[in-house]
């Protein structure tokens, strides 16, 4: 009975399927472990997959928007439910260009095995990738369980004096920036955003970059709330193409005496 019990705590103590990532990642000639590995289904059944620099959470992984860009180095991948890898995102600080990452298809090279609980293999680009000036190249291998998609959580209630129904004048701005969004005026574009925003994103680049705007704006969209704190606004709204609802927070920020548009993020 002894050796039982024993043998029965041996079990729970252990994971039933070890989470490691051993890599790296070369992004405009600077390289960085990706020692960080997570897996979770979204809601359609399609697995995703991040390894990294940094520990990220499952919620942030399988949110619309994806990993937060900035600071993070590493690299993303969707498998659809046939086990084929269907989209894919790159995230470094040296793509100041792109705000930190880019989306990206076709070069992953994948060696591995996908189950209904965990996927481990490898994942790797078989030579140097270019896109816009930025050069990346990855090779890891890894294993993860697979997570299910949390239930959200309600937002939290933005900080500040509630907005006027509607949102006011920094809704009335952002509406305006996304008519400029489908007009494809690229002075008109930077006159909608912070200068701090503006200034990321060369002539070249953001006129590569309007049609792919164009595509990603909000559809139908309708302010829900948001609060004015000083010289910034947080919208909430929702966004309905067809049968899909997204949620968005959109923060605005005056600069000489106009609302612009300064960050917005949609889940979901």
């Amino acid at each position: 009975m002894k050796s039982i019990t024993l043998s029965l705590l041996f079990l729970l103590a252990t994971p039933l399927f070890a989470q490691t990532a051993s890599g790296t990642l070369t992004a405009n000639g600077k390289t960085t472990r990706l020692d960080h590995v997570v897996a979770g289904r979204d809601k359609e059944g399609n697995v995703h997959v991040l390894l990294s620099d940094q520990a990220i959470g499952l919620d942030e992984l399988l949110s619309f928007m994806g990993p937060k860009a900035g600071t993070l180095s590493g690299v993303a991948v969707e498998f659809d439910k046939d086990g084929q890898i269907i989209s894919g995102n790159f995230y470094s600080p040296t793509f100041t260009k792109m705000d930190g990452s880019f989306s990206a298809t076709g070069m992953h090279q994948w060696d591995g095995k996908l189950t209904a609980t965990s996927v481990e293999g490898k994942l790797s680009t078989d030579k140097q990738g270019d896109f816009f000036g930025n050069t990346y190249k990855y090779n890891a291998k890894f294993s993860a369980p697979i997570s299910d998609a949390p239930k959200p959580a309600p937002p939290a209630a933005p900080k500040g004096k509630p907005l006027p129904s509607g949102g006011g004048e920094p809704a009335k701005a952002y509406k305006a920036y996304l008519k400029t969004i489908q007009g494809g005026n690229i002075a008109q574009i930077r006159n909608a955003v912070t200068a701090e925003r503006s200034k990321q994103v060369s002539d070249k680049d953001m006129k590569e970059m309007i049609p792919m705007l164009q595509l990603m704006a909000p559809k139908n969209l309708k302010i829900t709330g948001g609060a004015i704190d000083g010289d910034h606004a947080t919208l909430l709204a929702t966004s309905q193409d067809g049968s899909e609802v997204m949620n968005g927070t959109i923060t605005m920020a005056k600069e000489n005496g106009a609302w612009k548009v300064e960050q917005e993020s949609w889940k979901n």
